[in-house]
């Protein structure tokens, strides 16, 4: 029923709002809505005195163009509701009223003949499809709370039966669904402190060999063995990613006090998170000025003013910006421009054989220059290879990070600084 209300919003070019309401006795209850009518699910009008019950009493479409000079509408619903003008279709079932389909406006005349036609059209459809609903979810109500008898005749749950039908009819009306559900349950497990950590990589100034801070890296203990941006994905598509993303940021200060003193930890989120009141909370009951808060190149910004905003008060507490993944795409650009990082942090992709690709060394140096002219640090993630180590190094890029100098660890186990054989260029490649 609810893609039925969004999709006549979008069919509807006059439409600022829809409810669908079902008949239960002499009042209509409206079950689900879209647009500016959404507040009004749950809510209740008369059949009696109301256009929409004229529509179904007279088994007509029926549009009013203005609440205000037609007298078929109850107009204090109309105010209630801010509707001015709507078009009203009924909804049967063979010769059983069912309910309505009212597509309103709260401007005068915003529908016409053509709207009318094409909804009554459609009328039918409409019908079958909510009939439908309501009886699939009749019986499958009825199905799921079935008991089992035992031989006593007493009324006893079977626990393996009722699970796989729950499963069966799950799957048959929604397929995924049930990954969908489970893997939901897992992210709210990230959320309660359970299967969330994090391991660090440190981050060595590649001239002096001393440690310069280190990337607070999630780690998701949970079934099926996902990367953790997939689980952060998975639960932005359920609505509860900056949640997520709060917990990991809580979780990784949290370990603040365990990491040597004086180095600089490096925390992942995305923009909506780090514009958040709970971020800037937490930044706030920190040592704030051993923070470099990195933003990711694969989130997209969709407000940079209301960013920069939260930006300009980490940074009054001493936190610093680093742009993640640049030069994997064009956002992370964008980013740099408008946001005026403090560290730029070159992706893998760009410094992955860039002892032997010209443009990666082009790109990067040009990078360089550019971080020299405003003040920013570069930072090359992903070095691999002695040789990759050593082109970084002739570049001028202060610092670096990545499986030839140090793998992700635990607090407790950070180097202070680089290996002897690292800095003297004699190091093989990494195992």
């Amino acid at each position: 029923m609810q893609r039925v209300a969004d999709e006549a919003m979008a069919l509807v070019a006059g439409a600022e709002g829809v409810l669908i309401g079902l008949v239960h006795d002499e009042w209509l209850t409206f079950e689900c809505a879209a647009g500016y009518l959404e507040e009004q699910v749950g809510q209740r009008a008369p059949l009696q005195g109301s256009l929409s019950g004229l529509a179904i009493r007279t088994d007509e479409t029926l549009r009013c163009d203005d609440a205000e000079s037609d007298s078929r509408v109850e107009l204090d619903l109309c105010h209630a509701f801010r509707v001015v003008s709507t078009v009203c279709v009924p909804l049967r079932r063979g010769n059983q009223a069912v309910g309505i389909l009212s597509v309103s406006s709260s401007r005068p005349r915003a529908f016409d003949d053509r709207d009318v036609a094409t909804l009554t059209s459609l009328a039918e459809f409409v019908s079958v499809v909510i009939a439908a609903a309501c009886d699939l979810a009749g019986v499958t109500d009825t199905l799921l709370s079935r008991a089992r008898r035992d031989r006593l005749g007493t009324f006893l749950p079977d626990g393996n039966t009722r699970a796989a039908e729950e499963r069966f009819v799950a799957n048959v009306l929604s397929p995924g669904v049930l990954g969908g559900l489970e893997t939901k349950s897992r992210v709210e497990r990230f959320l309660s402190g359970r299967g969330l950590a994090h391991v660090f990589q440190p981050v060595f100034d590649v001239t002096s060999g001393e440690l310069f801070g280190v990337e607070a890296l999630a780690r998701f203990s949970a079934r099926p063995k996902r990367t953790p941006d997939i689980w952060f994905a998975d639960a932005h598509a359920m609505g509860i990613g900056v949640t997520l993303e709060v917990a990991s940021v809580k979780e990784a200060l949290a370990s603040l006090s365990h990491l040597p003193e004086d180095i600089a930890l490096c925390i992942n989120a995305g923009p909506e998170a780090m514009a958040s009141d709970e971020v800037l909370q937490l930044l706030r009951a920190s040592d704030s000025r051993r923070i470099v808060m990195e933003l990711t190149e694969q989130v997209k910004v969709d407000d940079y003013p209301r960013l920069s905003c939260a930006l300009k008060q980490l940074r009054l507490m001493g936190v610093r910006l680093a742009i993640d993944d640049t030069g994997a795409g064009f956002a992370s650009l964008a980013h740099i421009l408008k946001l005026a990082p403090d560290i730029i942090k070159l992706d893998r992709e760009l410094v992955s054989g860039i002892d032997h690709d010209p443009v990666r060394g082009a790109l990067a140096a040009a990078l360089v220059t550019f971080a020299g002219k405003t003040g920013a640090e570069i930072i090359a993630e992903g070095i691999e290879t002695a040789a990759e180590f050593e082109v970084v190094r002739g570049l001028g890029i202060r610092y670096g990070q990545g499986y030839f100098l140090c793998r992700p660890t635990s607090a407790q186990s950070i180097p202070n600084r680089l290996a002897r054989e690292v800095l003297s260029g004699s190091a093989t490649r990494a195992s």
